[in-house]
């Protein structure tokens, strides 16, 4: 696979940004913001998860690490910062460093951590805040005689305005967009270079946090999965929607629902809900359902959330027994995870799209993921890993009459789609806080299934469990060093190689390659 040209409008925004950035500083808002699905201080939540278990007077809290995204205030707890094991201490100091901007709101800040102003701040005597932060990252990656920068590299500007409990949020990248030009005009002629946003929202948040609602243009990701989950990922485009959350303490138990708006002249709707228990501390559980739906707007009985949406359907059919268009897509999703010891946690996840009897002549949909990861202490310095099997059928998030998975025409899901197979396993030193070598291996094996060819009825039974046609295998390896001495400031290089067989499902055709990506994360 040959890289695509280079772009030197691109290396001009990267390069304006790292310059204005000299000596960069972390620049965080509001505890009332949403930590944004796939932040790296994701990555030390579920570490200290993993090492466990926290206690009551932890420093930091685990709140629902299974429905993303989190809020900042969710994870400071009251505790000292003394008195924990080692291999938490490190995830500790990079939280502090991000976090402790607003600590003095939460819990005492460490001194040994300290941090130097944001770009802009202003607190009234009353609470009212408004900030900005403004940064330059991305990753520009090389390989097969061709060189890039990737989506999102650019010049980042966030800006948030919090009164009472009332939170604005927005995030403008100025910077290369993945087909950008064909949905805006560029900033520099023949580029994908444009001026964009993938997250931005108005947010309220209960007191005491007990229940919250977002809208706006962000990601979400329900389930325990690292490279993906199954149903909401962290690796979909951005929607549109309206999440409404509610926390009971008394029962560990938190529900969210969603309703989003996918093609709004095409009408094609989606709505999710999710509960997670978790019944003793070791353990969490999760219950996913989602509906694709067809209608002008949000559905009041989707939209409400609290009656399943197998339900729903029936209702809506029984008020307009005429309706053409009443028909829709529902999958349903389980997830468990379990902390056997401190330091090693399995967990899985399975979506059912469609079960049928076996006198059906309607195949089986359906996919699953295992996973396994751990962390501990190796003399001074720390070791983390983990591994995950993922396998997804033939035709899952398809649909004959409409009602795919899909949005901006990836899945919504996990994000190699159905017909495929990936299995991935990773790890990582830690030499203190501020370096970490990090290395990872993955096998994908892809059928010739894709998102645009649901199974029509009618047609001849198929084995769902089996691969479609010729299998195009890829094999990829990577390892690098990563550098975070601060908040802010996280800069990592990787090299490694890539052999695929099959390529393009045409037997024989095959493709080998290095690789090298430099990433950077600078906001002041």
């Amino acid at each position: 696979m040959r890289a695509p040209p280079r772009r030197p409008g691109t290396r001009l925004v990267l390069a304006l940004g790292l310059a204005c950035l000299a000596g960069p500083t972390v620049a965080l808002a509001s505890p009332l913001e949403y930590l944004p699905v796939g932040d790296p201080l994701v990555e030390e939540i579920r570490l200290l998860e993993v090492i466990g278990p926290p206690g009551p007077d932890a420093r930091f809290t685990l709140p629902h690490l299974g429905t993303q995204p989190l809020q900042r205030f969710e994870l400071q707890g009251r505790g000292p910062a003394a008195g924990v094991s080692p291999a938490a201490a490190i995830s500790h100091v990079r939280l502090e460093r991000a976090l402790e901007r607003d600590a003095a709101e939460w819990f005492a800040p460490e001194p040994s951590h300290p941090s130097t102003p944001r770009l802009f701040e202003r607190v009234s005597p009353t609470g009212e805040r408004l900030e900005l932060s403004a940064g330059a990252g991305g990753a520009w990656r090389a390989e097969d005689g061709g060189n890039d920068f990737l989506t999102g590299s650019g010049l980042h500007a966030r800006v948030g305005a919090q009164f009472d409990r009332w939170l604005v949020f927005g995030h403008v990248l100025a910077g290369r967009v993945d087909r950008a030009r064909t949905f805006a005009d560029p900033i520099v002629a023949n580029t994908d270079l444009i001026v964009h946003t993938e997250e931005a929202y108005v947010a309220y948040t209960g007191t005491g946090g007990l229940w919250a609602a977002q809208f706006g243009r962000s990601r979400w990701h329900w389930g325990p999965g690292s490279e993906g989950s199954l149903i909401l990922s962290r690796t979909a485009a951005p929607i549109t929607a309206l999440a409404a959350r509610a926390h009971l303490p008394a029962w560990r138990l938190d529900a969210i629902a969603l309703s989003a708006t996918l093609q709004a002249t095409a009408g094609e709707q989606l709505a999710a809900h999710r509960l997670e228990w978790q019944p003793f501390e070791p353990l969490r559980l999760g219950v996913t359902e989602a509906a694709r739906y067809h209608a002008t707007s949000w559905q009041a009985l989707y939209a409400l959330g609290a009656i399943p949406y197998v339900l729903v359907q029936r209702l809506l059919t029984q008020d307009e027994p005429s309706g053409e268009d009443l028909r829709n897509n529902v999958l349903f999703g389980f997830d468990a995870a379990w902390r056997l010891a401190p330091g090693t946690r399995l967990y899985g996840e399975l979506v059912v799209d469609d079960l049928h009897a076996r006198t059906s002549s309607n195949p089986d949909k359906y996919g699953w993921q295992l996973g396994w990861e751990g962390a501990g202490m190796i003399g001074a310095r720390r070791l983390s890993w983990g591994g995950e099997w993922t396998r997804l059928s033939r035709y899952l998030y398809t649909s004959f009459f409409g009602r795919a998975y899909t949005a901006q025409g990836l899945p919504l899901g996990f994000p190699d789609g159905p017909d495929s197979r990936r299995v991935a396993v990773r790890g990582a030193v830690d030499f203190g806080t501020d370096w970490q070598l990090l290395a990872r291996a993955s096998r994908l094996d892809q059928g010739e299934n894709d998102l645009d060819e649901p199974y029509e009825p009618g047609s001849p039974r198929v084995s769902t469990g089996s691969f479609e046609g010729v299998v195009e295998r890829t094999r990829d390896v990577q390892a690098g060093l990563r550098w975070c001495p601060a908040g802010g400031v996280d800069l990592r290089a990787l090299a490694g190689y890539r052999w695929v067989d099959d390529l393009g499902h045409a037997p024989g055709a095959s493709e080998r390659h290095a690789h090298v990506t430099l990433e950077a994360r600078l906001a002041r």
